[in-house]
């Protein structure tokens, strides 16, 4: 293999360091077309109000989100509160998809107003707990909050958002879609919704799973961060936690980059791949990674940089080699 390898090295053109991360692209035009057709219908079910059988859905998601907002709900509460939401499902429905599209709009709305009213105030209102349930818990875990502008004085708390009003909403219609059940056209997020979504996630990663009430959010790495949300000892054992984090986060980026490509076949899945696993070290696998995509794409937008990653990787695994 390596002897192949010594060859191909000589037939690309230079050695540059795989560091770039292809990310999927997302339609602007359709993610717009998409939030006004959401903000249409939620303007539509503050007007005109909702079906009582609709509104019984969107108490049990709201009563669902209060359980599982507490610090240690147990499975039985949270089974019997999705219970309730299952039951409601049914009736709902039958008013038709469009009035159940407007009572997710509505919420979606809400909570994205709450999750404003928390970065301008610092305080979880009871909407946010209904609609989000334990969501600022899941962003402090995957270390998603932040501060706006230069670091602050006196230890105020960080409540600046990492992810925009679209990444907001799918989070959103992705969680709605796991509590109800309801995850089947016209509910499922678009293709460009899933790729504005998962570009969030591969410049975000943190490291290992978390539970199904997380959705596509990781847990936060196990470093410690300082309020300027950059890793710092905190004994001497931080820099090996450190390394394994930023291992965590790559073997994260692996699970995610598939995932897309299940979704999204137009995505350069192995030069993906090839960049995540160089950065784990597994140089001789990065190489295959790169070689696959040149297989595929013996031309295209990507080609020279796959060629030049290549050469890395290959230059990397003879050096393990020797």
């Amino acid at each position: 293999m390596f002897i192949a390898g010594s060859a191909a090295i000589l037939a690309v053109p230079r050695s540059v360091e795989p560091a770039e991360l292809p990310l999927p692209l997302a339609d602007a035009r359709a993610l717009a077309q998409a939030r006004d057709a959401d903000a249409a219908r939620a303007r539509e079910a503050e007007l005109r109000g909702l079906d009582a059988e609709v509104r019984a859905l969107g108490s049990a998601i709201r009563a669902f989100g209060v359980v599982d907002a507490d610090a240690d709900p147990t499975e039985a509460e949270l089974v019997a509160a999705r219970k309730r939401v299952l039951d409601a499902v049914g009736p709902a429905l039958a008013q038709g998809d469009e009035a159940v599209l407007r009572l997710r709009a509505y919420q979606m709305s809400s909570f994205i107003r709450e999750v404003r009213r928390f970065e301008a105030t610092g305080e979880e209102s009871d909407e946010l707990r209904e609609l989000g349930g334990n969501f600022l818990g899941l962003l402090r875990r995957s270390a998603w909050l932040g501060r706006r502008g230069e670091r602050p004085r006196g230890g105020v708390e960080a409540r600046r958002v990492a992810m925009d009003g679209a990444v907001l909403g799918v989070l959103f219609k992705k969680r709605w879609g796991a509590i109800s059940g309801i995850q089947r056209e016209p509910f499922a997020p678009s293709l460009d919704e899933e790729r504005a979504l998962f570009k969030f996630l591969l410049s975000h990663p943190v490291g290992a799973a978390r539970g199904a009430q997380d959705l596509a959010a990781p847990p936060a790495a196990a470093a410690r961060v300082d309020p300027a949300g950059e890793p710092r000892p905190s004994s001497t054992a931080a820099a090996p936690r450190g390394v394994e984090a930023r291992r965590a986060q790559e073997r994260y980026r692996l699970k995610k980059i598939d995932e897309l490509a299940a979704l999204d076949p137009s995505y350069p899945r192995h030069l993906a791949r090839g960049v995540a696993l160089y950065r784990l070290g597994r140089f001789a696998q990065s190489a295959e990674a790169f070689r696959s995509h040149l297989d595929q794409h013996p031309d295209g937008a990507h080609t020279l940089r796959a060629q030049n990653y290549l050469r890395a990787a290959l230059e990397r695994a003879r050096e393990e080699q020797l």
